[in-house]
């Protein structure tokens, strides 16, 4: 888990209401910034402070990746230099009790100590997006607001149905660019529209790799269902979007489960199941266990 700080300040109702994060990609003059880099290190899970008017009045947990975004409609001519392709994060979005700024900024030298700082000198607040901060620094930050650890974490996120709505969304986006993009010949096209949903050649690819379901051990090939680790629209390039590496096979369910952020994998393998679905469930009907 990663922690950050956003300073939103006149897109902060946009973004709180919406529930997301949106930046552009580039500063003025098509500069890489890194608070806009900053946006394609977010992981599902990561703990976001939210800054604006002079205090944190909410907190978020980030349930995707970076995904290539217009700019929202509902920003009008707010950021009118900035170009109409972004980077989207959703964001779950908790308000707590207002921390003032000087709360924080008395011990900024403290805290921040680690990674980045979006305190000056002076205890004043840097005007740049996004920043990467420490754990310390995060845990002092929503200690003042009475969360603990505990409430912070990605065990406790449920997700709502329009999280789902807003992924096809981004899916439709992402794929309208592929249609759009006239360095890619049309069979190419095909192939990667067809491994948004699992099929051609990014099955391909993943049924030279995996023979069976991870978790229940199917291998009959009618059952199984091809899923991307990194989400389709998330890819970093079209080369992970039919790598067979960035696939795993599972039945239905598994997928289900998967795709719906209930269960996961650890660097070695071993299953993770979230604490939304009563074990019993995962035990009884679904044959997996923690």
């Amino acid at each position: 888990m990663q922690y950050w700080w956003v300073n939103q300040n006149q897109t902060s109702v946009h973004e709180i209401d919406g529930g997301y994060l949106w930046s552009p990609k580039f500063a003025k003059g098509g500069i890489r910034q890194s608070a806009y880099e900053n946006m394609k290190g977010i992981e599902p899970g990561d703990i976001i402070m939210a800054y604006s008017d002079k205090r944190v009045g909410h907190y978020g947990i980030a349930t995707g990746r970076a995904v290539s975004s217009p700019k929202p409609e509902e920003f009008g001519n707010l950021g009118s230099w900035w170009a109409d392709d972004g980077w989207y994060v959703p964001v779950k979005w908790i308000q707590i009790d207002p921390i003032q700024r000087d709360f924080i900024g008395r011990k900024a030298g403290e805290i921040f100590d680690e990674f980045e700082t979006p305190f000056d000198v002076n205890g004043a607040v840097k005007q740049k997006y996004l920043f990467r901060v420490s754990k310390k620094a995060a845990d002092f930050v929503l200690a003042l607001a009475g969360i603990s650890e505990s409430q912070s974490t990605y065990e406790s996120l449920t997700l709502e149905p329009t999280f789902f709505v807003q992924e096809a969304v981004l899916d439709g986006y992402v794929e309208s660019k592929i249609l759009q993009n006239t360095e890619i010949d049309a069979t190419e096209k095909d192939a990667l529209i067809k491994a948004r949903r699992g099929q051609g050649r990014f099955r391909e690819n993943l049924g030279s790799i995996e023979k069976y379901c991870r978790i229940t051990g199917v291998g009959d090939q009618r059952l199984l269902v091809a899923s991307h680790i990194k989400p389709w629209r998330s890819c970093a390039n079209n080369h992970e979007r039919l790598d067979g590496n960035n696939g795993l096979l599972l039945t239905p369910t598994m997928d289900r489960l998967f795709d719906r952020r209930y269960m996961t994998f650890e660097d070695n393998g071993e299953v993770r199941l979230s604490k939304q679905i009563l074990p019993e469930v995962y035990e009884d009907r679904l044959g997996c266990y923690n």
